[in-house]
């Protein structure tokens, strides 16, 4: 329908960074809900502040015309494997926000 799909990063910080100043907290578990920011203030919900930072990532990517359109149907999945995230330290820095693939797990 003339759209694109596209996949950003799995370990991007999207419910971990502020979607104001971008300050990114450097613990938050799954269990807090919502948090607010120490360096702008900016009181987030956990799950709304997650969809405007993948919105606006995905916009950058856009912008900077790194678009890899992924079929629906990939290959790779992190079903049964490792999806530790071994060695990165700071997904923001070095941007690689396309994902090889993802899909939902049936075994």
């Amino acid at each position: 329908e003339g759209r694109q799909y596209i996949e950003i990063d799995r370990w991007f910080p999207s419910s971990k960074t502020c979607h104001v100043c971008l300050n990114r907290v450097d613990n938050l578990t799954l269990d807090v809900r919502a948090w607010t920011c120490k360096h702008c203030g900016t009181h987030h919900d956990r799950d709304v502040n997650a969809a405007i930072n993948i919105r606006n990532e995905a916009l950058r990517i856009l912008r900077l015309g790194s678009v890899r359109v992924i079929s629906l149907g990939t290959s790779e999945s992190a079903c049964g494997g490792d999806v530790s995230r071994s060695g990165k330290t700071s997904v923001l820095l070095d941007a690689i926000p396309v994902e090889s693939g993802s899909q939902l797990c049936t075994a």
